[in-house]
């Protein structure tokens, strides 16, 4: 079994990121070239292995193409696996972070609300392990990003809506992008909102687990106003005109 290094993700998978990035930065298009193996070695400071690793990540993704003879191209990029929304193409992925937290301010509450109304008790349960987890991870200073994910895609999948497990896409990519800018990995406050809305979801109260996400996401913009600061980025203000409920 291949060590997960960090965020739980091993080195080839972070490696496939990077080269994710260096798509994005240099503009390269379908059908443009990737660099050689032993060029992007020298550029990413990891082994040519480790390269033809990441670079069949991203072709079982339809990124990337590898032409006998020829390279490894840029793929048309349909039907996309891991990256369904393309999302990981999109140069300045800061501001991507940003967007996307705006979308999840629009949806998650909601989803919260949903989900109070819908979920049954085998679906609290699944929930209540993943808090636990999220815990016990947290006790012994392991990693426990990949359970602070899992949690919002599980409450999106329980809401009980068609069309939301759809977009989860939006909703994983937002997790993954504000815990890489933000260098927080479900820290105590995290754990404590997360709890906060299972106990809404419980009592089977949606204005009190919709106020509960919102708290959170609202928490999480904070910070991420916060890394913005810091890089010296201006962030546009959020305005969201809400309705207080479902109709």
């Amino acid at each position: 079994m291949k060590k997960k290094e960090e965020h739980g993700m091993t080195l080839a998978e972070q490696i496939a990121d990077r080269l994710l990035e260096h798509i994005s930065k240099n503009g390269l298009k379908s059908g443009d070239r990737l660099g050689t193996e032993m060029e992007m070695s020298e550029q990413l400071q990891v082994s040519r292995g480790t390269i033809r690793e990441a670079i069949k990540i991203l072709v079982s993704q339809n990124i990337l193409e590898v032409r006998q003879g020829s390279g490894t191209f840029i793929s048309d990029g349909k039907g996309n696996v891991g990256d369904p929304l393309g999302l990981k193409r999109i140069p300045e992925q800061f501001r991507l972070t940003w967007d996307l937290h705006q979308i999840r301010m629009l949806l998650e509450p909601d989803i919260a609300y949903m989900a109070a109304m819908n979920i049954t008790d085998k679906q609290l349960e699944e929930l209540e392990q993943i808090c636990e987890e999220m815990e016990r991870l947290s006790q012994y200073k392991q990693d426990r990003w990949h359970v602070d994910v899992e949690f919002h895609v599980y409450l999106a999948k329980a809401c009980g809506n068609l069309v939301i497990p759809k977009l989860i896409p939006i909703i994983r990519q937002g997790v993954d992008l504000f815990i890489k800018y933000t260098h927080r990995e479900a820290e105590p406050e995290t754990e404590a909102k997360h709890r906060d809305i299972l106990e809404a979801l419980k009592a089977h109260n949606p204005m009190w687990a919709k106020d509960m996400m919102l708290m959170h996401l609202t928490y999480n913009g904070q910070e991420l106003r916060r890394e913005a600061i810091r890089r010296g980025e201006t962030l546009e203000k959020l305005v969201v005109k809400r309705e207080d409920s479902i109709e």
